[in-house]
């Protein structure tokens, strides 16, 4: 298709009677019906047809329906494929880009195999690069997006789990330290607080607003119907303590995901969890009995590193590997230059401060010069020759970028991943593995 003169009245003829076009707010319940019926694992989805008209509703701050296309059988009117991208801000190691989320892709199963996802990403990829956005993110099924110039690039949902059984019970004579209840108006800014310190831990996260929250976790959703609960943990006199976010159903790994847990400066980690635990056992067992499963394993998804797992490694009883975040970013030295910043200030805490140099980079199916100038680092498109100094098979840099994998580990996992000495000491020092976990705006 040519899209270079899009917008969203444009329509697209697909051919079979089928028609590409960006969604109006007529289109809201219809989408809504048609992805609660074909993202719903156990039947319909009432969070994901709720979640739907949120989105696609003009009044979300950043999607509406001119972000929302759909495919539609003209010989019907159905809808029978549809997907999205939210539009919001990451920082990276504190500096903000602009990044597209595609979400609520689908295709109903007897219009399957015929492009139409495809068709739709490239509708909204180039929208996405003409809003000025320097990456584009999912989550999603194993290798599906690789076909659409994604990789895996972000560590995602991994974490450790506690077994429920083996979480002690209180001793005879004693009470609990904490209560929890769940997250009221007034309690924002301390979200907020918590919220944005465990995201300075991260290399890649997402800032919330005030507002965010407040959109989030108390006007959008009806009360049966939000994916997950926000819960204050506090001491027996009412001190606001901590707080934890958690699931509303079991996670696809069948376990009881907990994706948000913090606590305020001074609060001991070691002292507040055995209460904690208790009380997640008691909700993982009225999530299953809901669900009619047997009382699941409690997974703490918040990445490899979470200062709980140092203060009680004890509980934790096993590692659950991280999946990862598809990223796409179609123009990297234009990214690079952007978090030039942190790429300096990484040079210049180490052995190569003053380093001066340039480094010819082959993807295979696109390239870039590293300019490095006293320090100083700037980044040009550069088409691959056989004078690059390092080479990453196609996408493959995204990890390195992102913090996810070291250069050793591609060079390990890639035979066609390769590096002269300079570039290796360069890239070692630019590109370290770093920690993210990410919650994005939906």
């Amino acid at each position: 298709m040519i899209l270079e003169q899009q917008d969203t009245t444009t329509t697209y003829n697909l051919g079979d009677g089928l028609r590409l076009r960006f969604a109006t707010v007529d289109d809201i319940e219809p989408l809504a019906q048609f992805n609660g019926r074909i993202h719903g694992d156990h039947g319909f989805s009432e969070f994901i047809a709720q979640w739907t008209r949120e989105f696609a509703s003009p009044s979300h701050p950043t999607c509406g329906p001119e972000w929302v296309t759909l495919v539609e059988d003209t010989s019907t009117g159905q809808v029978v494929s549809s997907m999205c991208l939210i539009p919001q801000t990451w920082t990276f190691d504190g500096i903000p880009f602009p990044v597209g989320r595609p979400e609520a892709v689908g295709t109903d199963p007897a219009y399957r195999r015929r492009g139409l996802v495809r068709n739709q990403f490239d509708v909204l990829h180039a929208k996405s690069d003409r809003a000025g956005h320097m990456a584009q993110g999912i989550t999603g099924i194993p290798w599906y997006y690789r076909q659409f110039g994604y990789a895996y690039a972000i560590d995602l949902d991994g974490g450790r789990c506690v077994y429920p059984a083996l979480i002690p019970a209180l001793k005879d004579g004693e009470t609990e330290a904490y209560r929890f209840r769940l997250m009221t108006l007034d309690d924002v800014p301390l979200v907020m607080e918590l919220y944005d310190r465990d995201c300075s831990r991260s290399l890649v996260a997402c800032p919330r607003s005030e507002a965010e929250w407040r959109r989030t976790n108390f006007d959008v959703m009806p009360p049966a119907v939000p994916y997950s609960l926000l819960t204050i943990i506090e001491t027996t006199e009412g001190r606001a303590v901590g707080v934890t976010r958690t699931g509303r159903e079991l996670s696809w790994r069948g376990m009881f995901p907990v994706r948000m847990f913090n606590v305020i400066e001074g609060q001991s980690l070691r002292a507040v969890l055995p209460s904690v635990l208790r009380w997640l056992k008691t909700e993982a067992e009225t999530v299953a009995s809901a669900q009619q499963k047997p009382v699941p394993t409690i997974h703490f998804e918040l990445g490899e590193q979470h200062p709980a797992f140092e203060a009680m490694p004890e509980v934790f009883h096993k590692i659950i590997p991280s999946y990862a975040w598809y990223m796409r970013v179609t123009d990297v030295p234009k990214f690079l230059n952007h978090i030039a910043p942190v790429l300096e200030g990484r040079l210049a805490q180490s052995a190569l401060k003053g380093f001066s140099g340039e480094i010819k980079v082959s993807e295979y199916v696109r390239g870039f010069k590293l300019k490095i100038e006293q320090g100083k680092i700037s980044a040009e498109a550069w088409t691959p020759d056989d004078s690059d100094q390092a080479m990453f098979p196609p996408y493959t840099f995204l990890q390195l970028l992102f913090g996810r994998r070291s250069l050793s580990d591609l060079r390990y996992m890639f035979p066609d991943c390769r590096a002269e000495d300079e570039a290796v000491v360069v890239f070692e020092t630019l590109f370290p593995r770093r920690y993210s976990n990410v919650m994005p705006i939906g």
